[in-house]
């Protein structure tokens, strides 16, 4: 069992625009309404390079952006883990149809943003930040495997770390096998020792075998998102975050494993 402690969250999904917004709903002192918009605009990218980046990106370094500012923490100071079920899944199916055509018309820049670790070096652009970064994928267990790899950060280098989880809408094509029904990023600011702006203490381990697990109930349109889109899993993680509720839930990881996470409020 390790501990981190969360300082920050940011956040962007049908509903739930800011993490003050969201943790009102969450804890049921707002209603939710789902209701899809357009990707948000990472105001914190340069001008270039903002014009070329593309909507995982820009979702990616918004959320992340709200989650530092919320923890109060130089970005400089954290470890970066992002993480992604599919990547940029719009460029792809652009890509691809672009080499079936004269000429193969694919841009650079559509070929640079489509690479896995384009957010993080965007986000990296965006801060002046030059600490490690790590971009992983665990398909649907994504983001219980980007918590354990941000948790061992945590612990290995006593730093804090900006754990960001993201998936945008899919396009057609890739419905039947990569169903990705609409936008949602989550960012965590993880750190070693409690602060005078955590808001949980997370006590996360690995269980070498599936856990039948009590869940905590969510309204059925909370659970809506998170059966639409795997990046909002940690949502039932911040449901009881929001209702400052001691909670433990376990999420599915690989094979026959999955990820233990203990939350208890701190403020």
């Amino acid at each position: 069992m390790t501990t981190v402690y969360l300082d920050g969250i940011g956040i962007e999904a049908p509903g739930l625009r800011t993490w003050q917004q969201a943790r009102l709903v969450l804890r049921g002192e707002n209603p939710f309404y789902f209701e899809k918009k357009s990707h948000p605009v990472a105001t914190l990218i340069p001008e270039n390079e903002r014009r070329r980046a593309g909507d995982t990106i820009h979702l990616a370094v918004h959320v992340a952006g709200e989650a530092v500012n919320n923890a109060k923490v130089n970005p400089e100071s954290l470890i970066n883990v992002f993480s992604s079920y599919r990547g940029a899944l719009k460029i792809v199916d652009h890509m691809c149809n672009a080499v079936t055509l004269p000429d193969h018309p694919i841009s650079p820049t559509q070929f640079h943003n489509s690479v896995y670790n384009s957010p993080a070096a965007y986000w990296c652009i965006a801060t002046q930040t030059r600490g490690p970064s790590t971009s992983l994928a665990c398909a649907e267990a994504s983001f219980p495997g980007a918590l354990l790899s941000a948790t061992a950060c945590v612990f290995t280098h006593n730093q804090g770390v900006l754990l960001v989880v993201y998936d945008v809408e899919s396009p057609k094509p890739f419905h039947k096998q990569y169903a990705i029904e609409f936008n949602c990023g989550i960012a965590l600011v993880l750190m070693p020792s409690q602060s005078e702006n955590t808001l949980a203490k997370l006590d996360i381990n690995f269980q070498s075998r599936k856990t039948e697990e009590m869940d905590m109930a969510l309204s059925p349109p909370l659970v809506k998102l998170i059966s639409g889109n795997a990046s909002a899993q940690p949502l039932r993680m911040l449901s009881a975050v929001a209702s400052q509720d001691s909670r433990e839930m376990f999420y599915d990881y690989l094979e026959n494993s999955a990820v233990e996470v203990k939350i208890n409020p701190c403020n």
